[in-house]
């Protein structure tokens, strides 16, 4: 399909809707990936946004199945019904015509922690800043986009220790010590600078994005089918095996509910055969008497 370049009307709607957005209380990430989506809804419709008809987004998401995964669908598709159903009660429509757009059903995801073995590689040859990056998402959890927003105001020492203070998800703030084995590595990125503690050759500040690309990066010239996230991924699974306590694993990846917890734990069959052994240490079954044969009774 031909992209259709945006109009004036496009872009104005789609600053009010993100002006709206943030004062509602959403976080930059979230109004750029919002905006990034409505650019991209806009321009491959025939009409513009506010034109739209059913069939019209009906014949975009249909598009959308034979071109990508279906969990970016269902991302794209939950953007476009946002800002359909906003401008229905702002008063810019009188119809929403997403409200009949069918919702995507995502496949239950599972966890993909990185094994240790190749975690050891990448710590092993990662340029700094990099491996302190893969730390702080391996050992401590961090998203991409946590690693790329601290500042040196948000690592502090209390009782010898250091201390980790960030905005997480959805505008969740939180608070974590540095494991002992990290600490040297982040020391070594704190100097008397005030403010980001990331930045590029020419001083601007380290996105997300560039901390995400530097890792797969690396990843792909060693040859690994994995992701920054897919530390994250081995730091709640490796933190499930030291506590077997759901909560602490919770607390620790920063989960409004433990459903989300569930899908950063990697089990393996062996653990679950193991266990069902240990279930059954206990089983002392009595032989079986055997029966006489027929016509061997005793007389």
């Amino acid at each position: 399909m031909d992209s259709r370049p945006l109009t004036e009307r496009d872009r104005r709607i789609i600053r009010l809707h993100l002006d709206w957005l943030g004062r509602s209380g959403a976080t930059e990430r979230t109004l750029h990936h919002r905006g990034e989506n409505l650019r991209r809804l806009a321009a491959r419709l025939p009409v513009e946004l506010l034109d739209a008809t059913r069939e019209h987004l009906d014949n975009w998401q249909f598009g959308l199945f034979q071109t990508i995964a279906m969990t970016s669908v269902a991302t794209y598709s939950s953007h476009a019904r946002m800002f359909y159903a906003w401008a229905v009660d702002a008063g810019h429509l009188d119809s929403d015509p997403a409200a009949r757009l069918p919702r995507p059903k995502i496949p239950k995801r599972h966890a993909r922690p990185i094994p240790e073995k190749d975690l050891d590689v990448l710590l092993a040859v990662a340029p700094e800043p990099l491996r302190t990056w893969l730390m702080l998402a391996g050992y401590m959890g961090l998203r991409a986009h946590e690693i790329a927003q601290i500042t040196r105001e948000d690592v502090t020492e209390r009782a010898g220790r250091l201390y980790l203070s960030g905005i997480g998800k959805g505008r969740k703030s939180f608070g974590m010590a540095v494991p002992r084995h990290v600490e040297p590595f982040l020391r070594a990125h704190l100097t008397g600078r005030p403010g980001p503690l990331w930045r590029t050759a020419t001083g601007m500040k380290v996105g997300s994005k560039q901390a995400t690309m530097a890792a797969s990066a690396l990843m792909r010239d060693l040859d690994m089918p994995y992701t920054l996230h897919s530390l994250r991924h081995r730091f709640g699974t490796r933190l499930w095996d030291e506590t077997r306590d759901m909560l602490i694993v919770q607390q620790a990846m920063r989960h409004s509910s433990p459903d989300t917890t569930r899908i950063y734990i990697a089990t393996t069959d062996g653990e679950a055969a193991a266990a069902m052994d240990r279930l059954s240490t206990t089983l002392r079954p009595k032989r079986a008497r055997r029966r006489p044969s027929p016509g061997t009774e005793a007389a």
